[in-house]
């Protein structure tokens, strides 16, 4: 017997450096019960301004089946979290450096990088169905601080264009975070597989 576990997450106004952004999107899983459970997990996470509450919108639920997925509904909420963190230092990065980007074609290169992360974070709030969109925003901002962190295309640690770009990277704690987020990367995609396991077993069990 299947039935649907819905989890509707909708985000508030975010405060950033330039405007305020309102995402709503949903999460949708399948998890099959026993033959003998007819509950359905019905819950609503708000995330306010980087903080988030969830709340059941069904009274009766079933420990058992809410057990199989403390795990993901951990992950969903921590990272997203942290993607929306991500989004806020590189959009501060952007603003601190983009009247700069006239000056150098390498370091407008660089800018060019943290805008599209920015964008890449934006689209993908708008239509996220997955887990998996979020880990893959963090994959990216990981790979866009090394890139901003490479000193080979910006003249060396002695051009003007890579001290400027360390102190403003520094400013923001995007080294720190970028670590942080590593050694978060590690757990969550581990979290990811084992919910694409679970979805494979589920199918090979409904046949």
């Amino acid at each position: 017997m299947w039935f649907s576990t819905t989890i509707l997450i909708v985000l508030g106004t975010i405060a950033l450096v330039q405007a305020n952004v309102q995402f709503h999107f949903s999460l949708d899983f399948h998890v099959k019960q026993p033959p003998n459970s007819s509950d359905i997990i019905d819950k609503t996470i708000i995330v306010d301004n980087n903080q988030i509450s969830m709340v059941d919108n069904e009274e009766t639920t079933t420990k058992s089946s809410m057990s199989q997925w403390t795990d993901q509904d951990h992950y969903n909420q921590a990272t997203l979290v942290k993607v929306i963190d991500t989004r806020r230092l590189v959009q501060q990065l952007n603003t601190e450096l983009s009247p700069l980007a006239g000056r150098s074609t390498d370091l407008a290169r660089r800018i060019k990088q943290s805008m599209r992360y920015v964008n890449d974070v934006d689209a993908t709030l708008d239509n996220l169905t997955n887990f998996g969109q979020l880990v893959e925003l963090l994959r990216k901002f990981v790979t866009l601080v090394d890139n901003l962190r490479d000193p080979n295309n910006l003249g060396g640690i002695r051009s003007l264009e890579y001290v400027l770009l360390k102190l403003a990277l520094e400013k923001y704690d995007l080294p720190k975070k970028r670590q942080e987020i590593g050694l978060y990367l590690d757990r969550a995609e581990s979290a990811w597989q084992r919910y694409q396991n679970t979805q494979v077993v589920l199918l090979d069990n409904s046949t």
